[in-house]
């Protein structure tokens, strides 16, 4: 459900994400000076590649953010600017402008009226451009990526006019292999159900079976069908909270992988209300989407995803980092003048390699890290045999004592 911040609705998820990072104000603070704003959000967002300006068809890849230099003016002075437009780059970096289009590249703006656009150059340097008001309640993502697949509504009716021909035939199909299949009592189930209603609920447990009929190569498709056939047909049902909560760890990632904590009030609920267990699909739904998009990301570490008894949903995510300070040493190498000042060195890129391999295995740091400190030690290990083998003098000694504290 979309929630208010300052003048722009974003999702809960990204409402959530924008108002934990308050709590890391001060250490941001200290971040800006080395680097501003704009190397802060480079550090949160590391999926996306973000610029200044407000052009659009410019960069490579689909994940390009362009930031008006206004804006990013607006959000170092204004803490709540900062919340709003975190949590529209949380949903931005969340949103899939592809979604099956063939395209060269593609990227978001934020003009510097704070209004967003979306741009698109397909391989045939078809060049598109949409843009929508975020004041507007209405999903803003949903608005503008039907804007940008406007072109195709034809066709995509075609598609799901052919998929729905498809999935009847698997039905017929599955029926008549399912046909021994006893059917509940009268009293055990629904009034006026019938052997049709009766397969369509097997068939709808059977979901992941049918998912997997190509579908003209768009599985986009079979997932709307489904979506379709969830609104206006039968409902899933459960008997306990066993059983939801086993249904669950079958379906979600998070849930499955430990990641979530769900109110038994509120899965006693589910039991009875559609609403309720519908909202709760699409809460885990939404979660593992996020997870699949962060998981690879170096540093990730893990998300937890809390629903209380009134179904609200809080999110978090932790991500970790090992760095070495590439600068630091490098004045350190250079500002040795005996053996023992470069052992003292090498002995502290030694830990930085053992600690960076460490992090490595543990996604805080990627394979460029660990090479970049085996270079450094090469190179103090190069330069120590150049290095006279005595003791420093008190000059010497001081200007190594100042870069190995700076």
């Amino acid at each position: 459900m979309p929630v208010r911040i300052g003048q722009s609705y974003v999702s809960e998820a990204a409402a959530e994400y924008a108002k934990a990072r308050q709590k890391e104000r001060a250490e941001a603070d200290a971040a800006q000076e080395k680097g501003g704003i704009f190397s802060e959000l480079q550090g949160k967002f590391s999926g996306m590649k973000f610029s200044v300006g407000t052009n659009p068809f410019s960069g490579v890849g689909t994940n390009n953010v362009s930031i008006s230099p206004k804006i990013l003016k607006q959000m170092e002075k204004d803490p709540e600017k900062r919340l709003e437009y975190e949590a529209l780059l949380y949903d931005v970096s969340n949103t899939d402008l592809v979604q099956g289009r063939n395209l060269q590249s593609a990227g978001w703006i934020i003009d510097d009226n704070g209004g967003l656009r979306a741009w698109s150059v397909g391989v045939s340097d078809n060049r598109n451009q949409s843009s929508v008001k975020r004041s507007d309640k209405k999903n803003w993502w949903q608005e503008l990526l039907e804007k940008q697949s406007k072109k195709n509504k034809n066709r995509s009716k075609g598609s799901l006019k052919a998929l729905q021909e498809k999935i009847e035939e698997k039905k017929k199909a599955m029926a008549s292999e399912l046909k021994d299949i006893p059917y509940l009592p009268a009293d055990q189930r629904a009034p006026k159900r019938t052997a049709d209603s009766h397969v369509t609920d097997i068939l709808r447990e059977n979901a992941e079976k049918i998912m997997q009929i190509p579908y003209n190569g768009n599985p986009m498709l079979a997932k709307a069908y489904l979506q379709n056939t969830k609104a206006s047909g039968t409902s899933q049902a459960f008997k306990n909270i066993d059983e939801l909560s086993d249904y669950l760890r079958d379906n979600y990632q998070v849930v499955s992988g430990g990641m979530t904590s769900i109110s038994s009030k509120y899965l006693k609920k589910c039991l009875t209300d559609e609403d309720s267990r519908n909202r709760l699909f699409d809460i885990l739904r939404a979660a593992d989407e996020s997870y699949a998009s962060h998981k690879d990301e170096v540093g990730f570490q893990g998300m937890n995803v809390r629903v209380d008894e009134n179904g609200e949903v809080t999110t978090e995510s932790s991500k970790s980092t090992v760095t070495v300070n590439e600068g630091k040493r490098s004045r350190q190498i250079a500002a040795a003048a005996t053996q023992k000042d470069m052992q003292a060195v090498i002995a502290l890129l030694e830990q930085d390699l053992q600690e960076v391999e460490d992090g490595y295995k543990q996604n805080k740091c990627d394979e460029a890290e660990v090479e970049k400190v085996k270079r450094l030690l090469a190179s103090a290990k190069q330069r120590m045999g150049t290095l006279p083998d005595r003791e420093p003098t008190q000059e010497e000694e001081a200007i190594m004592s100042i870069n190995m504290l700076i």
